[in-house]
């Protein structure tokens, strides 16, 4: 299959176009990129400006031409910090959506930094990476990009003593936690992507006579390795340079000659204050990434397992690995550890959520001819179960609401900030009432995060909430008395036959109460029904 990638970054869009053959290094059959400069002025003024948005949507057009041309299917477009930090970021994405017939997904930071990691380890062969962030063990993401501190500490040209004392000052402040963790955390070598560490470690190889050299870096044939005394070299060379000047340094592109000082001076106080002696430059970065991991989750969602099986098989199995209490997170991927990783800090109840989990997975099951949602709904369903009851670590009243708000402010590394939109409303929706079909101001203010998503974002959360509703309620006691259920599609009706140890009418009737939503939404009629025989459960088999 071919499909691409399109980056829009701070400075740059880029567009990556591959072959992916199972069991092979995905081919890249094409790359492009385009200096749009989405990051001017908006880092400081958190508008992107109709200029910039114009530029974009021409570049974002051709991209998409392009990769048509080839045969690219699907076309995954990720936007980075300028629109991320835009407040009229919803303006841009819904323009390009109109105009161009993409649907962009803004990364947060730590995912972009998560994604990177991806990338430079598939071609680099190394387990944990310095890019910005690094999986499986450390990610961290921070605001100190080129563009920004440009913007934040440059007026002149060249550049002052006095501005540069300004700017090694700023970084260092932004950068002095970071490197605190990274060293305690212990690290090998540095790897660095994107354009303006290339542009550093070309210059330094094609300029310095007196470092460079030809000699091949311990990794890919793209990969070259300078020290940090060559990288100060070129920094004081750099410096009193005008801009016309710099843009005649080997090395460095014409486009990213007004950042260059700026970016070398960062590169060289984060080598500096790690500790670090050099560093290895990758071709790779964030548009490899998203292909890598794109790639790995189709892989994922190919084998679904029942949720039947017994505990011990189902826990083993990656895609359903949540249906049970986890005691090994290796045999979750990087979103189910995320997941798992915040429901854990906020002392989630774990019988009760995996309890849920596993009825609610059963109901989307039994139900595809209703709610016809796929594979990534239904994990989305499974962490939203993980989740749902953390406001408790609040408070027990509006623990709904709680719990939206800590899902909006936890990292979740291997989801987008679309993704943790929906996780986080499914949990504001896992009880409480709908928003009401009209434009009052209150309750558009209350319900806010459900107006952020759009029209079909709304519509999946919605269903999927609905069916979260019914297995909170299944459980209503956290006894975990129901032992399955089993729904039964007829003619315009859902019947959910439950199988239970005990006696469970505080579960059957919560159940009932929150069944409402879900029959409003698909126009069902929803009953239920207790057949303890018409299960051969085995009660340990299913014990928490």
């Amino acid at each position: 299959m071919k499909l691409a990638a399109i980056d829009i970054g701070s400075n740059s869009i880029h567009l990556v176009i591959v072959r992916a053959v199972q069991g092979q290094h995905p081919e890249i059959i094409d790359r492009e990129k385009e200096m749009v400069r989405l990051g001017a002025g908006t880092l400081r003024e958190h508008r992107l400006s109709k200029e910039t948005i114009e530029r974009a949507i021409t570049t974002l057009r051709r991209f998409k031409k392009m990769a048509e041309h080839n045969g690219a299917d699907p076309i995954i477009a990720t936007a980075t910090s300028a629109v991320r930090e835009s407040r009229n970021s919803s303006k841009f994405i819904d323009q390009v959506r109109k105009e161009v017939g993409l649907d962009v997904q803004v990364l947060p930071g730590v995912e972009e930094a998560r994604l990177i990691a991806m990338a430079v380890s598939e071609v680099t062969d190394t387990e944990f990476v310095i890019t910005g962030g690094g999986e499986p063990e450390l990610l961290i993401s921070l605001r100190v990009g080129a563009v920004r501190l440009a913007e934040k500490f440059i007026t002149t040209d060249p550049i002052s003593t006095e501005q540069r004392n300004r700017l090694v000052a700023g970084i260092r402040a932004d950068f002095t936690r970071a490197a605190w963790e990274i060293k305690n955390a212990g690290y090998d070598f540095v790897i660095g992507s994107s354009g303006t560490i290339l542009n550093m470690v070309n210059a330094v190889v094609q300029v310095d006579e007196k470092f460079g050299s030809d000699e091949p870096s311990d990794f890919e044939s793209f990969s070259k390795t300078v020290s940090l005394d060559q990288i100060r070299w070129l920094n004081n060379k750099l410096a009193p340079m005008s801009l016309r000047e710099r843009r005649r340094v080997p090395g460095i592109e014409k486009g990213r000659a007004d950042i260059i000082v700026v970016g070398g001076l960062l590169l060289q106080c984060i080598l500096s204050d790690l500790g670090a002696t050099e560093i290895t430059s990758c071709d790779w970065s964030l548009r490899e990434g998203v292909i890598l991991n794109y790639l790995r989750r189709r892989r994922e969602l190919h084998t679904v397992p029942q949720i039947l099986e017994a505990p011990a098989l189902a826990a083993s199995a990656g895609e359903d690995a949540l249906l049970y209490p986890v005691t090994d997170d290796s045999a979750l991927d990087v979103r189910g550890r995320s997941v798992l990783s915040v429901a854990r800090r906020y002392d989630y109840d774990v019988a009760h959520s995996h309890h849920v989990v596993r009825i609610a997975t059963k109901i989307f099951d039994d139900t595809k001819e209703v709610h016809r949602l796929g594979g990534q709904e239904r994990k989305l369903l499974q962490y939203a179960g993980i989740l749902h009851d953390i406001g408790f670590h609040i408070a027990h009243n509006n623990h709904h609401r709680h719990g939206l708000y800590l899902i909006k402010n936890s990292e979740l590394p291997g989801f987008s900030g679309d993704e943790i939109a929906m996780l986080a409303t499914m949990v504001r929706y896992h009880r409480g009432s709908l928003p009401r079909k009209t434009d009052d101001t209150r309750s558009r203010r209350d319900h806010e995060d459900y107006y952020g998503l759009d029209r079909g974002q709304r519509s999946t959360m919605l269903r999927l909430a609905s069916i979260l509703q019914i297995a909170d309620g299944l459980d209503r006691s956290h006894r975990q008395l129901i032992n399955d259920v089993r729904c039964e599609v007829d003619d315009g009706n859902v019947t959910i036959v439950t199988a239970s140890a005990g006696e469970c009418e505080l579960e059957i009737w919560s159940a009932e109460r929150k069944s409402t939503w879900f029959g409003d939404i698909f126009k069902v009629g929803v009953r239920f029904e207790r057949r303890p025989a018409i299960y051969e459960q085995i009660e340990s088999a299913v014990a928490i």
